[in-house]
């Protein structure tokens, strides 16, 4: 058997390393690289992988995690209400299609207030979360800022848009998080970049909470500021290892 993570580009992916040891860990003979996908080519690849009687599983990133959708049935309700996919299993003659990105993020703010929230960012990973917790957090409010409009949520009474942060949001939400690549190491001109400045910061209640969703690098300019005016502070690295856990949990009970 064998599983891949694919995406285009593919940076050194954790998942590789993490989802190789569990295999050696539960003796399962399976084979686990990164494929790199051009995306004129996914829905070849895709196929083949249905077709395959070896291939087990594959975990999905960018730029394929909402593309993928039309190829695969939802396995759960998440991944249904989230219309994005970062893991493929095969079932028999079918593909299922999950998203554990969001189930990570659920579990790194399950003990944190969400009466207000603010998205920083809504691409596919910030689009996927804010459906999920719509769905979920039915008394919470959500302020998402992005430089583009986005009728997907434009009309929800919950959700309020912006282009830009401003003083008086910033000032109610008990929640932050950052679903852009500012402060990861994706491109150089990100590293050095937060998407709170330490002025934003000095307004947040002295009870909230920055979620960010960025892990490489652990330490970024992000939290820097956080640390400064004691604001909890929760980086990408357990959201990222919790949803492959329960990847490789996903996958093990399919073997089963």
């Amino acid at each position: 058997m064998y599983c891949h993570i694919i995406g285009y580009p593919l940076n050194k992916p954790r998942s590789v390393k993490i989802w190789q040891n569990f295999f050696k860990k539960k003796k399962i003979k399976c084979k686990m690289s990164a494929k790199e996908v051009y995306p004129k080519k996914l829905s070849y690849v895709l196929k083949k992988f249905k077709l395959d009687k070896n291939f087990l599983a594959s975990a999905v990133t960018m730029p394929f995690k909402s593309k993928v959708v039309k190829y695969v049935k939802f396995g759960d309700k998440i991944s249904m209400y989230s219309n994005s996919i970062n893991l493929i299993i095969k079932k028999k003659k079918l593909l299922l299609g999950f998203n554990t990105d969001v189930m990570g993020a659920l579990d790194s703010i399950k003990n944190v207030k969400k009466k207000n929230i603010m998205i920083f960012g809504i691409g596919g990973t910030g689009k996927a979360i804010l459906r999920v917790f719509l769905k979920i957090y039915k008394n919470t409010n959500f302020i998402i800022v992005s430089s583009r409009n986005h009728r997907e949520f434009s009309s929800h009474k919950r959700v309020v848009e912006r282009k830009k942060l401003f003083i008086e949001d910033i000032k109610k939400i008990d929640l932050f998080i950052n679903c852009s690549p500012l402060g990861s190491d994706l491109k150089k001109k990100f590293v050095n970049k937060s998407s709170l400045s330490l002025n934003h910061i000095s307004y947040l209640k002295k009870s909230a909470t920055i979620f960010d969703l960025v892990y490489k690098p652990l330490v970024t300019k992000l939290q820097k500021n956080s640390k400064v005016f004691k604001i909890k502070y929760i980086n990408g690295l357990k959201m990222n290892t919790v949803q492959a856990n329960v990847a490789l949990k996903i996958i093990l009970k399919n073997i089963n």
